[in-house]
């Protein structure tokens, strides 16, 4: 009997590149890229994010964490304690737990960036944060 499903990385297969983007960056999705960032990946993934939102938020959950810049066509991190960031940059300092709807756009570029990357065959499939949408409707 054949199997009906396969495990994950060979859906994405050898060197495809899932994306997750960050989210609202004074929201939880920061918080989540780097819990993956803190844990061994079987998959190479690309954090579409501010590089210093994380760095930031990081530091204050005091999780060590190297982030490495993200380049189309090498391989990302997959190590525990690694996480390859493509940088989007927020247009508004951040704080956690406060919403700025100028940050809004910012929200939306890490999603258009991740769907072309996808569209582009750039990257395998994305993976979104949250997303706070009345912010976004502000």
């Amino acid at each position: 009997m054949r199997p009906t499903s396969t495990s994950s990385s060979e859906r994405i297969g050898p060197g495809r590149v899932l994306a997750l983007t960050a989210g609202e960056p004074a929201g939880i999705g920061p918080d989540l890229c780097l819990a993956v960032a803190s844990t061994e990946r079987i998959w190479p993934l690309a954090c579409l994010a501010d590089r210093e939102v994380l760095g930031s938020r990081a530091r204050q959950l005091g999780i060590d964490v190297r982030l490495r810049d993200y380049q189309p066509g090498e391989a990302p991190a997959t190590a525990a304690g690694e996480l390859t960031v493509l940088h989007v940059p927020v247009a508004l300092p951040v704080v956690a737990g406060r919403l700025e709807a100028g940050n809004a756009r910012h929200v939306l570029a890490l999603i258009d960036r991740a769907v072309d990357g996808c569209r582009a065959g750039e990257f395998a499939a994305m993976v979104t944060a949250p997303v706070q949408k009345s912010i976004i409707n502000d």
